[in-house]
């Protein structure tokens, strides 16, 4: 049997309310999937659960600092985020279609919430990652556009732009139609 989740909630014990609890997340905690931008973590999660009858409603709120690489020029940075996200763990045996609402069986005792805290962190990065401005790694910088530029002799750009001055002939026929 795996190491169990510091991210499971027993919630069968709690009385209906709210109960709050507070996590510090790290590296470890994007180590365990496979996939993952994020390269370091240093965050502050404070979960408000609400206890119901039928349902569990979480409340989330993080903060702190993602070491992620820059898209410009690849080296890593630390990118601040910090946002609110809430879902429902609702009691139930059918199925929901609802991404908000995670369906638990009426007999479950606990609920794991690493995959959502997991989703939540990630849509919180940047579509854009890149260093605050000056910030970028000058050398890598010039050493892509060096490999980038493609140089070329002003002889054949001027005999490029001669043959490109000629009109093909199905297209002359368009010039009359103005």
């Amino acid at each position: 049997m795996g190491k169990k989740s510091e991210y499971v909630i027993k919630f069968s014990n709690l009385k209906d309310g709210e109960h709050k609890f507070h996590y510090e997340i790290d590296n470890s905690f994007f180590e365990q999937f496979d996939y993952t931008d994020i390269e370091g973590a240093k965050l502050k999660l404070e979960v408000l659960l609400v206890k119901k009858p039928n349902l569990l409603q979480l409340y989330f709120d993080v903060s702190g600092v993602l070491t992620v690489m820059c898209d410009r020029c690849t080296d890593s940075f630390d990118c601040p985020v910090e946002g609110k996200d809430d879902v429902i763990y609702k009691f139930t045996e059918e199925e929901l279609e609802d991404e908000k609402i995670i369906c638990v069986l009426p007999h479950e005792v606990e609920i794991d919430i690493t995959l959502p805290v997991y989703e939540f962190v990630a849509l919180l990065l940047p579509s854009k990652r890149v260093h605050p401005d000056g910030e970028c790694n000058q050398e890598m910088l010039e050493a892509m556009d060096n490999y980038l530029m493609v140089e070329s002799d002003e002889d054949s750009f001027d005999q490029n732009e001669d043959e490109n001055d000629e009109i093909d002939p199905r297209w002359s026929q368009l010039k009359d139609l103005k």
